[in-house]
């Protein structure tokens, strides 16, 4: 398909959309079938090869290999002659390459060896060593711009050992890695805001009669299965993914990377070597995981490997419901301790989105797993869920003037979650018009009521809960893991369709991780 947009004259598949109104698709449709290797529905996949004029011969021979199941990702041996003109083309390109000595390529010396070019130094010692040996033969006098340039990378230098010497006299305050004394630091340097201090203590405590070990389980798998799915559509419009995929019912014919596991597990294994939140390590495991990404998390990445910087200063300032995504192995660890579940979860939402619309996400996530969890089945208050667990996060987010240009309250996850998302439940408005109204985007504001009402009109219902969430597209992978967290500590593993476990190649890891949380989340409640 890459080879047909440029046969038709296209310099890319965005200007072939552009011009081309009529085929009726969005752009990423377009860019998930030709670049991302989906596969959609026959009609869509027909309709966008006719869009593409391709001949009837080569469109049956194209719909005869997705129907039949080979997989799109499976590289095939090009045409002899195909593979010959491609190996002529790299052999020209090589040539001028070496003639104009680009960097990276092995050039011929006068003896015919072959010198590789030098590569910049990467040691400090190399370059200081170098810079020593250079400097003193470099007159002033005709060289002043290069001198005035030297001087102000001198300042840069100064200034950043001074903020590093900073960094060190403050690091004995989180060495032992206290919540306490990580939260008051973290609040000290203007990092999260004193979210402590705000909203109201939602009591939590293990109850009797309730199978806790089906119910952990199920947060674990439930989150899981819904961010595995939602990468599916991720991105997508709800038209879009109707368009691929018709209506996504299960776990099958999931790409390699879709199966992945989930971030969720990347907390847990911290969780269970540290037998608690260790930011260090947390901020290492996500890092090491999103490394190379062009998203937030690959900045994050960035900013931690490669540019040095310390976990409390390598997080994206933009609010994202991506912490409260994987909070679940947290609520389950604290499960019976409501107050050190909101300490750590706003420190672990401060790891990489320290916004406070995203650790008052985290919080209200957290508080709403762990009240699923000791919830007994049919006694959930489906109308009173979300604006009893909204005074959890009060005051979280800066609240200025109250009110926005419509007139209205200006939005805050408290009042998204206690007004808005019940006045939806109480009138049963579908599912459409709850994404229209409360949005489905990356934001806390939108993902977290979402996932709620997703959760929320389908209790129930783990498969409906889900499926409503990946289905509607743009932040899917997101919201498919809150409503897929709640469903699961409510439902229990055994409450989760068998055609949404199968195949999981996680599963036993995520079932021995519940397992040893609950252990863990027991004697704490016993010792307390």
């Amino acid at each position: 398909m890459k080879k047909r947009i440029e046969s038709l004259g296209y310099p890319s598949l965005k200007k072939f959309h552009q011009d081309r109104p009529e085929i009726g698709f969005s752009y990423e449709l377009l860019r998930q079938v030709v670049y991302g290797g989906r596969v959609p529905r026959a009609e869509t996949l027909l309709a966008v090869l006719r869009a593409m004029r391709f001949p009837p011969s080569q469109v049956r021979k194209i719909l005869e290999l997705c129907i039949r199941g080979f997989p799109l990702e499976e590289r095939r041996e090009p045409d002899p002659a195909v593979r010959g003109d491609a190996e002529e083309r790299d052999r020209a390109g090589k040539a001028m390459r070496q003639e104009s000595g680009e960097p990276g390529v092995s050039v011929p010396s006068d003896n015919g060896e072959r010198i590789s070019p030098p590569q910049p130094g990467e040691d400090p010692a190399e370059i200081l060593a170098g810079l020593t040996r250079s400097l003193p033969r470099i007159p002033r006098r005709g060289n002043e711009d290069f001198w005035e340039t030297l001087h102000a990378i001198a300042l840069l230098a100064e200034r950043k050992a001074s903020r590093q010497a900073k960094r060190e006299a403050e690091q004995p305050l989180l060495f032992g890695k206290e919540p306490e004394a990580v939260y008051h630091f973290l609040v000290r340097k203007g990092t999260v805001p004193s979210y402590m201090s705000k909203g109201e203590p939602v009591p939590l405590s293990f109850v009797e009669g309730i199978e806790y070990r089906d119910r952990f389980r199920g947060a674990l798998l439930g989150a899981g299965i819904g961010e595995m799915l939602g990468r599916r559509s991720q991105g997508l419009s709800p038209k879009d993914v109707e368009a691929l995929f018709g209506r996504i019912e299960s776990c099958g014919g999931l790409a390699e990377a879709d199966a992945g596991s989930p971030s969720l597990l990347l907390l847990a294994r911290v969780l269970l070597r540290e037998k608690m939140l260790d930011p260090d390590a947390a901020a290492a495991a996500y890092a090491s995981e999103s490394r190379g990404g062009g998203s937030s998390g690959g900045e994050f990445a960035r900013n931690l490997l490669e540019r040095g910087y310390p976990w409390f200063e390598a997080g994206n300032p933009e609010p994202s419901c991506a912490p409260a995504a994987r909070i679940a192995p947290l609520a389950l660890l604290r499960a019976g301790d409501s107050r050190r579940m909101r300490l750590e979860a706003g420190i672990e939402a401060a790891i990489t989105h320290p916004a406070a619309a995203s650790i008052a996400g985290s919080v209200a996530q957290a508080t709403a797993i762990a009240r699923l969890l000791h919830t007994p089945a049919g006694g959930l208050d489906v109308i009173g869920f979300g604006r009893s667990l909204s005074h959890a996060v009060s005051g979280i987010e800066p609240d200025r003037g109250g009110r926005g240009k419509s007139g209205r309250p200006s939005p805050t996850l408290w009042r998204k979650l206690g007004t808005e998302l019940t006045a939806l439940l109480l009138r049963r408005a579908d599912i459409e018009e709850i994404r229209e109204l409360l949005g489905n985007g990356p934001s806390p504001l939108e993902g977290i009521p979402f996932s709620w009402a997703c959760f929320l009109r389908t209790p129930e219902d783990f498969a409906e809960s889900v499926l409503s969430a990946v289905n509607l597209g743009h932040n899917a992978e997101g919201n498919g893991a809150l409503a897929g967290s709640l469903a699961g500590a409510y439902r229990g593993a055994s409450g989760i369709p068998d055609r949404l476990l199968a195949g999981i190649p996680w599963r036993k890891e995520a079932e021995a991780a519940a397992d040893a949380l609950l252990a863990l989340s027991r004697r704490e409640a016993t010792a307390s």
